[in-house]
C-alpha cells in the first residue's frame, strides 16, 4: 500500500512536479552600464516556471521587476547604482523549487553597444564610438573587427573580458590595425587580467584605426561571447603598493606598460584581511577591471632599496606586512626582523594571489647568514609561506625573490609576517560532481548537506550555525568531535515557513556546549573560512580555469516536495567488521510514483554503505546494506539519508536524524589453522573471548571454506569461551593450502539481527592415503587415484 502525502501537500507538491532544478544557461545582456537601467533576458531549464526573484550576491544592483517570459526564460529589470562596484556580480535565479545555478553579470563604466555582423573584415568593419564596450560573440574561423576615429595624441585602451564571463573555455585575442589593416598592437594574455587581454595605444596622427577580436586558435562558437571596452580609459598593468591598510585615505601609484607611473587617491574599504579591487580613475575614465589589493590592519612597510643583501635589508615589524617590487631581473629584496625565543610567526608571500606575475621565493635567515627555512610553494598554492619558531631572541632576515630571477615593475608583493591564528576552512560537499550545492528546502520538509572542516591551530570540538537562514528555516548539527572533519546538516522548513530565500553564512566556534541547539556562543566563534566553488569553466581533465568563490551558501524554502522519506531508527548496533541494513521509507503525494535514489549522506570512519539504492517506481521501502571494516571508529552517530528524484529535473529531500551504533564485537573468535585429508573429517576449536552479553543464543558460521568442504552452524550461549565446529572434506575436495576461512557470528539484540565476521585461517587439504596392498580399492583404481 502505498503512503500518501496529506491533501494540502499534495496541491502543494502538484505545483512544483515539473519545475525543479532551474538552470541559468545565459544572460541576454551579460555585461550592464553602471548608473543606468537595463533589462537583462535569462534563459536556461525551467527558469521560467513560478519564478520568485533573482538573487544578487554584491550590493549595487536593485531588480525593479522580475517577469516570465516562458518555461525557459525570464526578464529581469535592473537598476544599477551609479556607485556600483564595477566587475563581476554573481546571480541566481530562485524559483518556487529552489536556487539556479550560480552565473555573473558584470558591471562596466561605458555605454554598450551589440555586435553586428556581418564585420569580420576591415571593409566591411562595424564603426564604434570611442568610449563603448561592445557585446558580441566570436564563432569558429570568425574575426570581428571594429572601426575607431582617433585625434592625433588620443589614447585607445581595448579590454576584452572572454574567459572572465565564464561561458566556456574562450581565448580571446585582440589586435590593433591601422587604417590600411597593418598591425600596430596585438595581445592574447595578461596576468593581471586573468588570461583575457589587453592593449593600450596613443596615436600619432589622427585617423581610423580597427580593433579586431578572434579566438586565438580560430575556434569559437555559440557560447564564446565577449565584452569588448574601447575607450580612453586607464589600463594599468601593476598598482604599488600592493597593501595598504584598511580604511585609510592612500595614494596609489599606477604603472602603465610603457613603464609610466602615475599615482591618484584612493579610500581603502575599513575591512582588514580581505583582498580587493581597486580601479585605476583618471580624468578620461576608469579602467575596466581592477587590480587586487590587500587590506591589512596596520600601516605596511615599504621597501628602501637598496636592500639586496642582508647588511642593507629594510627593517620591519613582526607581526607587520611589508610590501616590495621584484623590479628587474636577478633582484631580490631583503627584510630585517626581530623575534623572541620561542615565537612563532607565519611569513607569507601574497603575489600571485594579487595577481603579479612574480614567482615567489622565500628564504629565511638568522644573523649570521645561517639559512633556516626555504619555501616555494604552499599546498598547491603558487605563494610560499613558512612557519618559523625563533631559536633565540635576536634578529632574523627573509629574503624575497622571482624563481626563475625574472623581475620587473609589475612583480609586486606583500609579505605578511603574523602569529598563528585558529582558523577553520570550511567545504560544501557537491552533490553532483562539479555543481556547487544550493540547500532548497521543501515546505514540511528537510534536505540535508555535508561540510568538511579543514582546522588550522585550533584543537578540541566544534560547534557550528548558521546566520541569515530564511524565515522558517532551522539548521540541526552536532558537535564536531576534535579527531573527526565532516559535519552533516539537516535543514527543516516549518509546513507555513514563506517561499524565500537567503544568502546564509557558517559560523563555528569552540567548545562542547552552546547557548541553543546548533548555536555556538558569541565569545568562542573562531575564524570560519568559507568559499564555495562554482565551476564555471573547465579545461582538460577536468581543471579549473574560471571559477567563482561565495562566501555565502544559498538556502530557500521551496513548495513540498512529492515524497518524504525516513531512517527505521537501528536497534541493534553495527558491530566492528559487521553489517546490516537500513531500513528506509517513502511517502508519496498521490499520483508521483517515479524511483527515489536514496543514500546515505556520509559514513563515519570505517563504515561504508551501497550507493546505487533506489525506493523503485510504486513502491514505498529499499534497505540499504551497511558495513563496518574491522577498525571502524566507534559510537553513537548521527546518520541521514539524502533522496535525489527526478520531477521534470532533480529534487532533493533528506530524512531527519537517527542515531546508528558503532560497537565493538559481543565477543571475538579466534579461526585456528586446520589440516585434514580428503575424505577426512576435522574439527576447529574456535577460541571465544566473551567482550559484553547478550540475550539468547549466539550462532557461528565458518565461510571462506573451498569447494568440497562444508561445516554446520553452531550455536553458543553467552560466556561461552569455545565451540567445536565438524569440518567435512569430500574425497574429492581440492588439495592445498586454502587461505581466508572466517568465522560469522549471528545474534539478536532487542530483535534485530547483529552480524559481524572475524578471524582469517587456513584450512590444509592434504591428499588422501593410497590404499593399503591388498584393499579392494587397489584393484579397481591400481594407480592409487584419488576418485
Amino acid at each position: 500500500m502505498v503512503r500518501a502525502l496529506s491533501a494540502t501537500a499534495l496541491l502543494l507538491a502538484g505545483a512544483v512536479a515539473l519545475a525543479a532544478d532551474p538552470q541559468i544557461d545565459r544572460l541576454e545582456p551579460q555585461g550592464v552600464r553602471r548608473g543606468a537601467d537595463q533589462a537583462v533576458l535569462i534563459r536556461g531549464a525551467r527558469v521560467g516556471v513560478e519564478p520568485q526573484e533573482l538573487v544578487l550576491y554584491e550590493p549595487g544592483v536593485v531588480v525593479e521587476k522580475l517577469e516570465r517570459v516562458d518555461d525557459n526564460a525570464v526578464k529581469a529589470t535592473l537598476a544599477i547604482d551609479e556607485r556600483c562596484e564595477l566587475g563581476r556580480h554573481a546571480v541566481r535565479v530562485r524559483t518556487a523549487s529552489g536556487f539556479s545555478n550560480l552565473v555573473t553579470l558584470h558591471v562596466g563604466a561605458l555605454e554598450r553597444v551589440d555586435e553586428q555582423e556581418p564585420n569580420n573584415t576591415v571593409e566591411t568593419a562595424q564603426a564604434i564610438a570611442c568610449d563603448r564596450v561592445v557585446d558580441g560573440v566570436v564563432k569558429r574561423e570568425d574575426e570581428d573587427v571594429f572601426a575607431v576615429d582617433l585625434v592625433e595624441g588620443q589614447r585607445l585602451s581595448v579590454e576584452v573580458e572572454g574567459l572572465r564571463l565564464g561561458r566556456t573555455f574562450f581565448d580571446p585575442v585582440v589586435e590593433l590595425l591601422d587604417a590600411n589593416g597593418a598591425p600596430l598592437a596585438e595581445n592574447d594574455d595578461r596576468t593581471t587580467a586573468y588570461s583575457d587581454p589587453y592593449l593600450t595605444h596613443t596615436a600619432g596622427a589622427a585617423g581610423r584605426v580597427y580593433v579586431r577580436v578572434r579566438e586565438s586558435a580560430y575556434r569559437g562558437d555559440d557560447r564564446s561571447s565577449y565584452l569588448l571596452h574601447v575607450g580612453d580609459f586607464p589600463r594599468p598593468e601593476a598598482v604599488f603598493p600592493p597593501a595598504v591598510q584598511a580604511g585609510a585615505d592612500v595614494r596609489l601609484e599606477w604603472v602603465e606598460a610603457s613603464g609610466e607611473r602615475w599615482s591618484a587617491p584612493w579610500t581603502a574599504p575599513n575591512e582588514a584581511g580581505r583582498v580587493v579591487d581597486a580601479y585605476a580613475v583618471d580624468d578620461r575614465g576608469v579602467a575596466p577591471s581592477g587590480a587586487p589589493v590587500l587590506l591589512s590592519s596596520e600601516p605596511p612597510t615599504p621597501e628602501a632599496e637598496p636592500n639586496d643583501g642582508r647588511p642593507d635589508a629594510t627593517p620591519t615589524p613582526a607581526p607587520g606586512v611589508a610590501v616590495g617590487v621584484i623590479g628587474k631581473p636577478g633582484d631580490t629584496d631583503f627584510w630585517r626582523f626581530t623575534a623572541t625565543k620561542g615565537q612563532v610567526i607565519d611569513l607569507r608571500v601574497r603575489a600571485r594571489e594579487l595577481r603579479s606575475p612574480l614567482d615567489g621565493v622565500l628564504r629565511l635567515f638568522d644573523s649570521s647568514g645561517k639559512r633556516l627555512a626555504g619555501a616555494d610553494d604552499d599546498r598547491g598554492d603558487p605563494d610560499p609561506t613558512i612557519r618559523f619558531t625563533a631559536p633565540a631572541d635576536g634578529e632574523y632576515f627573509a629574503q624575497v625573490e622571482d624563481r626563475l630571477k625574472r623581475g620587473g615593475a609589475s612583480s609586486t608583493y606583500a609579505l605578511e609576517a603574523s602569529p598563528p591564528a585558529p582558523e577553520v576552512e570550511l567545504t560544501l560537499a557537491e552533490r553532483r560532481r562539479f555543481e556547487a550545492t544550493t540547500v532548497d528546502t521543501p515546505r514540511g520538509g528537510k534536505t540535508a548537506v555535508l561540510w568538511t572542516v579543514t582546522r588550522r591551530d585550533t584543537r578540541g570540538p566544534l560547534q557550528f550555525a548558521f546566520d541569515n537562514l530564511p524565515p522558517g528555516v532551522t539548521a540541526e548539527c552536532f558537535p564536531l568531535a576534535a579527531d573527526y572533519n565532516r559535519v552533516p546538516v539537516v535543514f527543516h522548513a516549518a509546513a507555513d515557513a514563506p517561499l524565500a530565500g537567503a544568502l546564509a553564512r557558517p559560523r563555528v566556534a569552540s567548545g562542547d556546549t552552546a547557548e541553543g541547539a546548533g548555536d555556538p556562543p558569541v565569545d568562542a566563534s573562531i575564524a570560519a573560512r568559507f568559499e564555495q566553488q562554482t565551476w564555471l569553466v573547465r579545461g582538460r581533465n577536468n581543471r579549473a580555469v574560471w571559477s567563482h568563490f561565495a562566501d555565502r551558501v544559498a538556502v530557500a524554502v521551496t513548495e513540498p516536495a512529492p515524497f518524504s522519506v525516513a531512517i527505521d531508527p537501528p536497534k541493534a548496533p553495527l558491530c566492528r567488521g559487521g553489517s546490516t541494513e537500513l531500513r528506509v521509507t517513502a511517502e508519496r503525494a498521490e499520483g508521483f510514483d517515479a524511483p527515489i535514489r536514496v543514500l546515505m549522506l556520509y559514513h563515519s570512519p570505517g563504515v561504508s554503505s551501497n550507493r546505487s539504492r533506489s525506493i523503485a517506481k510504486g513502491q514505498t521501502e529499499v534497505m540499504i546494506p551497511v558495513t563496518a571494516n574491522d577498525k571502524a571508529k566507534t559510537g553513537e552517530w548521527p546518520i541521514v539519508v539524502t533522496a535525489e528524484a527526478n520531477v521534470g529535473g532533480r529534487l532533493w529531500a533528506s530524512s531527519g536524524f537517527v542515531s546508528l551504533a558503532v560497537a565493538e564485537p559481543y565477543f571475538d573468535v579466534a579461526v585456528p589453522t586446520v589440516t585434514t585429508r580428503q575424505g577426512e573429517s576435522a574439527t576447529m576449536a574456535i577460541g571465544i573471548t566473551p567482550r559484553k552479553g547478550f540475550e539468547g543464543v549466539a550462532t557461528l558460521e565458518l565461510i571462506g571454506l573451498p569447494p568440497g568442504a562444508s561445516a554446520p552452524a553452531v550455536e553458543i550461549a553467552e560466556g561461552a569461551e569455545a565451540a567445536d565446529v565438524p569440518i567435512t572434506v569430500a574425497a574429492d575436495a581440492k588439495p592445498g593450502r586454502h587461505r581466508g576461512v572466517r568465522c560469522r557470528v549471528r545474534l539478536a539484540v532487542d530483535g534485530a539481527p547483529v552480524v559481524y565476521t572475524q578471524g582469517y585461517a587456513e584450512l590444509r587439504i592434504d591428499p588422501a592415503e593410497p590404499p593399503a596392498p591388498g584393499d579392494s580399492r587397489q584393484a579397481a583404481n591400481p594407480r592409487g587415484l584419488a576418485r
